[in-house]
């Protein structure tokens, strides 16, 4: 029994009650009704007169005969019936179309008069006792994060549809960030720990939710799946010191010397306690303890030992179980349990388990005192993350696939898809709701929302690229052109000039030059140079023979394949001869061909005189080298080639002297390298200094004459002028070929459009990636709330067209709690191809309607989807569809609220706010007690409407009434 004791809530008038709550309150109840009273004089002569004539003279519409229905013990015998009125009566589906309205003060006393009844009948009614369920999966990884203090998800919690990167929870706040980090991570395989085995995916009852107790079960199968789960959970290789936070008080090994027992006992009674969310008697914690015990004396480790009874509590039917209570008595350890299951997904923690142990917990004062703490806790969290997206259904938007010719940009990219940017948006706007403590109207048409860029351009804009100008792009070509033929012409022109330069350079410089003396200048160049020539190197051209073959690389460098000290340019060696090798230059590297090889190489060096010379040689594997038939060097060693690896000095006598050089390989191609010191001279010039002066020719003097001129430092002033004018042309040259090779060709309107469109995609393909979301004031009433945004239009949308039903299925559903049965067999799908092109949804559907077992439901749900109309199939407003028809969007909403469009239509809900709150309250009771609503409970939603009235409906008011309700109190 729940009583009341003074408290901080109770002086300040705050939540009061009766003593002996709620059981008072619910005798309160049962005196209240009178209904049964009206049946003979209201009731019975009112069926008669209104309902009598579709219901039970001539025809039997909806399998109610009220005719039948004679006395009032009759009618009170029937709780689901008369429920049933009240709710259609109320939402004036009935009386139907077709037959004349009902007055008002008929209506009115009608529905006072059937509660009336359903109270009486409720009164009677026995309660039925609560289920047995399992946890599902999200109360399971929560009960285990909490059990453990772990710092992170047992399994990928893809259910959790947002995740707050920071949890702006924290700390009690009253006020939402005006900024938020969120995303939607379940699409990502990613999360949880390592090597758990799987939990089965939960069943969702009728209205999705997936705490129903009657969708709980668990077969023998399921049951090995939760044993072998444990295990696996407390063997994960993330299930250690750094991810628990418990370690080192439960799972660490005391000190030396402590008694086992006792420190067993001692950590395992509030781990039970907790665990199996009630108090723990002494032969429960006495087994457990001699469990752990036993595994000691096995010789397992302590802590292995506390795993392996830790993993024998998570596998007890008490864990995985709820229980209802086993008497009449109220439990108020279930009561805890439910509330922490109700608020935080999760069993009570020790505080609660305290109170309900104590019994503090049966008071009032108390009672609210937790459900302040409860609200303010972080783990609130669960409750955010389990009721608003299963009560919105919204985990149906990320299985959205809408045609890609029709929305190319929502599955952009795979990873991110439009719809996890989508489902954040109503999720934000319950979390800024519950958080400011806000009226619940405001889901509908709130005066904010929360929005990334990527939902701002997907309102806003057209979701097109800025488009091309096609004027200006035609100028900027025009301009583009005639600056390539300004540029083309001036390095035509300057190209000119400069072959001019270099065809006449010798010209300009004796020009130039004329009055200059060189004639001493070049004598004395003429002799120093002469001296030069006659102590200098002459090197013929080379002569190869080769590739010969050998049978390893050792051979080929050892054998002699020619006569080495005796070279004769003429003897034949087989198939080889000796060639004159015009392509091998001093001072380069030259490949050779043949593995296992060796070539020979064979030149004559003639010098006036006897004199040293340094040779630079390299080699690709090994070299010998003879000088007139000597062998003065050799080198064996397999390397790569590279210029100057050796240097030989060798001695030259004078006149002639024959040098031969063999290069062997072994695997492989093969080169080498060679240069020897001369006179860099030109070979003509070098013959005419061989000639004295005065016996040259006139070719031969005036090919001195024009060398010196080239190099005569008197001159040095005219050269560079020269070098200097033709440096300018190739600069000015370079510098206008560069102009030219970076102007932009004319661009092309087709691929402009392209880029355009790619830069577009890339931009939303980041934006999608994005996780920060603003608080924005909604100037455009078409947007905004848990109705009008993009994840409910594209969730009840199909791959190329609305369905305007499944969208009233859903606010007949979500908004009003007052779902439609499902459509007869026998009544075939709406065919989408059927009828001309140029047809609306809405005159389809009209043929459709005509089938009088369509006509009800459709009268309820048509007006309800159609008001949507002007919503694409992802969420983005249109004023005609793709064949050019006008969208009608206009409807009346409950036979007495005509409405033009979805702004109209959101205005009139508003004007049924208690409809509103009725209904979002019925959610709520039924997701707090996991079971479907009995006709009683329709009673206890009735009271909590009307406590929480005065106050606006503000959210966290109708989730404490719900609480403090006797339906809830009585669910353990």
């Amino acid at each position: 029994m729940l009583t009341r004791t003074p408290d901080r809530h109770a002086k300040a008038g705050r939540h009061s009650r009766s003593s002996c709550w709620p059981l008072l309150l619910l005798a309160g109840l049962l005196t209240e009704s009178r209904g049964a009273g009206d049946f003979d004089t209201f009731l019975k002569p009112f069926f008669a007169e209104k309902c009598t004539k579709c219901h039970g003279e001539k025809k039997v519409k909806g399998k109610v005969n009220l005719k039948e229905i004679t006395t009032a013990k009759q009618f009170l015998g029937k709780p689901k019936l008369i429920l049933d009125m009240i709710e259609a009566i109320d939402a004036n589906e009935m009386p139907p179309e077709d037959e004349p309205e009902l007055g008002e003060n008929d209506r009115a006393r009608l529905l006072v008069s059937l509660k009336a009844v359903l109270r009486e009948s409720a009164s009677a009614e026995k309660v039925k006792p609560v289920q047995i369920r399992r946890l599902n999966r999200f109360q399971y990884n929560n009960s285990i994060k909490d059990l453990f203090h772990l710092n992170r998800d047992v399994f990928q919690m893809r259910e959790k549809l947002m995740t707050r990167q920071v949890n702006y929870l924290a700390g009690k706040p009253d006020k939402m960030p005006d900024k938020v980090e969120v995303a939607c991570l379940s699409l990502q395989k990613s999360g949880g720990f390592g090597k758990v085995n799987p939990f089965p995916r939960d069943l969702r009852a009728t209205h999705g939710f997936d705490n129903q107790a009657n969708e709980l079960t668990l077969s023998p199968l399921l049951l090995d799946t939760f044993l072998k789960l444990s295990v696996s959970i407390l063997e994960s290789p993330d299930f250690n010191e750094g991810t628990v936070g418990i370690w080192n008080d439960f799972f660490r090994e005391p000190a030396g010397g402590a008694d086992l027992q006792a420190e067993v006992r001692k950590r395992l009674e509030p781990f039970l306690m907790q665990a199996f969310r009630t108090a723990i008697d002494g032969e429960t914690l006495d087994r457990y303890t001699a469990y752990t015990m036993s595994k000691l004396e096995q010789e397992l480790s302590f802590t292995d030992s506390m795993k392996k009874a830790v993993s024998a509590v998570l596998s007890s039917p008490r864990f995985l179980f709820r229980y209802g209570a086993t008497n009449d008595r109220q439990d108020l350890y279930l009561v805890a349990s439910n509330m922490a299951f109700f608020l935080w997904g999760s069993g009570p923690d020790l505080e609660l388990l305290r109170l309900a142990q104590s019994g503090e917990f049966s008071t009032l004062g108390v009672f609210n005192q937790t459900i302040d703490r409860m609200l303010a806790d972080p783990r609130i969290e669960r409750f955010l993350d389990s009721f608003p997206s299963q009560w919105m259904q919204l985990e149906n938007v990320l299985a959205a696939t809408p045609d890609p010719k029709q929305a190319k940009l929502f599955n952009l990219d795979k990873s991110h898809p439009a719809s996890v940017q989508m489902v954040l948006e109503p999720l934000l706007l319950f979390d800024a709701v519950f958080i400011e403590n806000r009226p619940i109207v405001e889901l509908i048409a709130p005066p904010f929302s929360y929005q990334s860029e990527f939902l701002k351009t997907w309102y806003s804009t057209d979701l097109m690229p800025k488009p091309i100008d096609e004027k200006q792009v035609a100028e900027e070509n025009r301009a583009r052109e005639q600056r390539r033929k300004t540029l083309e012409a001036t390095i035509g022109t300057t190209r000119a000039k400069l072959d001019g330069l270099n065809k006449r350079t010798d010209f300009y410089i004796e020009k130039k030059s004329a009055k200059i003396d060189v004639a001493s200048g070049q004598a004395k160049w003429e002799a120093a140079q002469a001296q030069l020539v006659a102590e200098s190197v002459v090197l013929s051209k080379w002569y190869r023979i080769g590739p010969f073959g050998a049978g390893n690389f050792d051979e080929a460098h050892a054998k002699a394949f020619l006569d080495e000290t005796a070279v004769d340019l003429r003897k034949a060696h087989g198939n080889l001869k000796w060639e004159e090798a015009k392509d091998l230059v001093d001072g380069k590297i030259h490949m050779l061909s043949g593995p296992n090889s060796a070539t020979y190489l064979y030149r004559v060096l003639r010098t006036e005189s006897a004199r040293p010379l340094e040779l630079s040689l390299g080699s690709d594997d090994s070299f010998k080298l003879w000088l007139n038939g000597k062998l003065v060097a050799e080198k064996k060693q397999i390397r790569g080639v590279a210029p100057d690896q050796d240097k030989v000095r060798v001695e030259l006598a004078n006149g002639d002297n024959k040098l031969l050089l063999k290069v062997a390989n072994g695997v492989g191609g093969y080169a080498f390298y060679f240069k020897a010191q001369q006179v860099p001279l030109p070979g003509p010039l070098v013959a005419a200094l061989k000639v004295q002066r005065t016996r040259r020719t006139k070719a031969q003097n005036d090919t001195v004459a024009r060398h010196y001129r080239a190099i005569a430092p008197e001159l040095e002033p005219v050269r560079r002028e020269v070098a200097a004018r033709k440096t300018e042309l190739s600069n000015t040259i370079k510098q206008l070929e560069g102009e030219l090779n970076g102007l932009p060709g004319p661009q092309d309107l087709v691929k402009l459009r392209e880029e355009a469109q790619r830069k577009f995609e890339d931009e939303m393909r980041n934006k999608m990636r994005l996780q920060t979301f603003e608080r924005v004031a909604l100037s455009d009433p078409r947007y905004g709330g848990v109705i009008t945004n993009a994840a409910m239009m594209s969730m009840t949308s199909g791959p190329k067209r609305t369905h305007p039903i499944a969208r009233g299925a859903w606010i007949i559903e979500v908004i009003f709690n007052n779902p439609p049965p499902p459509p007869p067999n026998d009544v075939p799908p709406l065919n989408e191809d059927s009828g001309a092109k140029n047809q609306t949804i809405r005159e389809k559907f009209a043929q459709h309607r005509k089938n009088p077992n369509c006509a009800g439901c459709h009268s309820r749900l048509d007006p309800l989807g159609f008001a949507l109309e002007n919503y694409d199939i992802v969420g983005r407003w249109r004023d005609k569809y793709e064949n050019g028809r006008d969208v009608d969007a206009s409807g009346t909403l409950l036979k007495k609220y005509d409405f033009d469009g979805a702004v109209r239509f959101k205005e009139n809900l508003l004007k049924e706010e208690r409809r509103f709150a009725k209904a979002f309250t019925a959610h709520l009771l039924r997701f707090a007690t996991s079971k479907e609503l009995s006709s009683a409970d329709l009673l206890t939603i009735e009271d909590i409407v009307d406590k929480t009235e005065k106050e606006g409906f503000k959210i966290k008011s109708l989730i404490r009434e719900v609480i403090l309700s006797e339906s809830f109190v009585r669910s353990n």
